[in-house]
């Protein structure tokens, strides 16, 4: 954990003990980092197979909105995961849950689909799964749900890059580890509600295996510090400072527009 957490986000003055809110909780800076790679849902492919049990496919975001829990992945991902269903990894790592339904984008055609329609929307269902506590991987949006991507804004991306995921088929295993890069939106693309981003650190890189995961900020108002879902990562160069984000607002419009 860097000291100067807060000031990443353009914010100074202010102690690392600060308490941030984080939906209906208040966790101290130093542990938000570790606390928000919860929503960072690990993405795989079931296989079906007693050896070969899981395919990696990458990162999720995970949010709970009105009273609902959905996870959000690229569309490029789900077409990677061929051999079986798609799932998340539950805690404590050992094992994987599906969803009970999942959403695209309906387009006249794939000509037209553009970077903002890169994503899929599956609802999970937490009472079928009463032994495990897996609405603590989804992040609550409220008031905040409609927050748009703005060029300037400094966030915190956390994802699953692929070179540092192990799974152990043979010991049944799962080690997949999650990783955390402040980012800052320098530009609009040409694709309507999606960003340009670049790593804020020389030394910090936007790695495969990471779309598909969340970006959040911390604001400071009167009501003191809170975090905020900016968007998912839609894509990137392998070992490039540069990746693109997905703003918050548009997904959730989909989700009022085709689900709610």
């Amino acid at each position: 954990m860097q000291p100067n957490l807060l000031q990443h986000f353009g914010i100074t003055g202010y102690s690392v003990k600060s308490a941030i809110q984080v939906g209906s909780m208040f966790v101290r800076a130093k542990e938000l980092q570790i606390h928000l790679g919860r929503y960072a849902q690990r993405f795989v492919n079931c296989t079906g197979d007693d050896v070969y049990q899981f395919q990696h496919l990458g990162t999720a975001t995970g949010i709970k909105y009105r009273g609902r829990h959905f996870v959000i992945s690229t569309d490029h991902q789900r077409r990677h995961g061929e051999l079986g269903e798609l799932g998340i990894v539950c805690d404590p790592g050992q094992s994987v849950i599906t969803p009970s339904a999942m959403w695209t984008l309906n387009l006249p055609s794939e000509v037209e689909r553009e970077d903002m329609h890169d994503f899929v929307v599956y609802e999970f269902e937490p009472e079928k799964y009463p032994d495990r506590n897996i609405s603590s991987q989804f992040f609550e949006i409220g008031k905040d749900s409609g927050v748009k991507a703005s060029v300037g804004k400094v966030a915190l991306n956390l994802g699953y890059p692929t070179r540092l995921q192990n799974i152990d088929y043979y010991e049944g295993s799962v080690d997949l580890i999650v990783v955390s890069n402040f980012v800052k939106l320098i530009e609009k693309t040409s694709s309507e509600n999606v960003f340009l981003f670049q790593t804020v650190s020389d030394d910090r890189f936007f790695e495969d295996g990471t779309s598909g995961s969340p970006v959040f900020e911390v604001v400071h108002d009167d009501a003191g510090f809170r975090v905020v879902w900016l968007g998912i990562v839609v894509r990137g160069g392998d070992q490039s400072r540069f990746g693109r984000v997905i703003s918050a607002d548009f997904i959730v419009q989909q989700l009022e527009d085709n689900i709610l």
